[in-house]
């Protein structure tokens, strides 16, 4: 999308992306300090959600157990391969202790070709060297496009923080999972002829955002750009995204809807009627937006490279 995107990787994947240089791939930042987010999960829970060592990401283990579903951006910067596929160990983290499997290949998809290309298509698959065990959970992917005023659930490792003051960067060292919520607002198709910047090649349709609502009219990012889109969020249990967690799944009725891919202040987007709660502008405070690569529009897709991959 022309000069004026561009996306940077650096050491903790904290990509930046479109708009101005938006953040990409994020984790988990609740709203207040009581909310239920700040602790991290059992490990009974989303055992299927996956860090991935080697990408500093997170992925999600698909039904059959041999695939796991990330973002692109974790694995090619500017048509670049990064890393080697031997390089990445899916780690899934149970109960019973840690299951580590390599990755033997990944596949990204063919629209994504670099931070300097159109926006979208930021979802990629890899393949494990072995099934994982029943013991780990599978899930399924969205097919159903309804997923635009849905409450998700994202979960990820990485940074935490709060949403008054953003992402805590000394925070989660040990790359615990956490979960929140939060809900799709719309299709990223509603900032086409509606921002500051040329969104010419946007793959409409390809990506869902959201944005992390304080309770206030003043910091409902969305609805003060969008009447029609107004809502203030679900309160404690609102949650936004930060630096370490890019490929997490988020669940729309127990299936994976959704894959962090970025988030970025609503001054990247718009000249006036700033949300943004400070002047950082991709530290997952109040007022930021979100973006995820919709699942269900790249199902085809994935069911074929995970049926019958190249």
């Amino acid at each position: 999308m022309k000069s004026e995107i561009k996306i940077l990787l650096i050491a903790v994947v904290t990509v930046f992306f479109v708009l101005k240089t938006a953040e990409v791939g994020r984790s988990i930042i609740s709203a207040f300090p009581d909310s239920s987010s700040r602790k991290p999960l059992a490990l009974n829970q989303y055992t299927g959600v996956a860090y991935l060592d080697g990408a500093l990401c997170t992925g999600s283990l698909l039904r059959g157990g041999l695939y796991v579903l990330t973002a692109a951006h974790c694995l090619n910067e500017g048509g670049v391969k990064v890393p080697a596929e031997t390089a990445i160990k899916a780690i899934f983290k149970l109960p019973s202790g840690e299951v580590s499997i390599p990755v033997s290949k990944y596949y990204i998809h063919p629209g994504w070709t670099g931070y300097e290309s159109e926006v979208g298509n930021d979802i990629a698959i890899l393949k494990l060297k072995r099934v994982a065990p029943r013991s780990i959970e599978q899930y399924e992917i969205n097919r159903k496009k309804n997923e635009v005023g849905k409450v998700l659930t994202k979960v990820g490792y990485g940074y935490i923080g709060l949403g008054a003051k953003g992402q805590d960067e000394n925070s989660n060292s040990d790359a615990k999972r956490y979960s929140g919520q939060n809900r799709y607002d719309a299709l990223i198709d509603v900032l086409k002829d509606a921002t500051e910047s040329d969104m010419s090649q946007l793959v409409l349709g390809s990506q869902l955002i959201f944005d992390f609502d304080a309770g206030t009219r003043e910091h409902d990012a969305l609805g003060r750009h969008f009447p029609r889109l107004r809502d203030r969020g679900l309160g404690k249990n609102e949650i936004a995204t930060a630096s370490g967690d890019s490929g997490g799944p988020s669940f729309v009725d127990g299936k994976i809807a959704g894959i962090s891919s970025w988030g970025y202040s609503d001054r990247g987007f718009f000249k006036t009627n700033i949300s943004d709660i400070d002047k950082i502008d991709d530290n997952g405070s109040f007022g930021e937006i979100s973006g995820d690569t919709r699942v269900s529009f790249y199902a085809s897709w994935i069911d074929k490279m995970t049926k019958n991959p190249s």
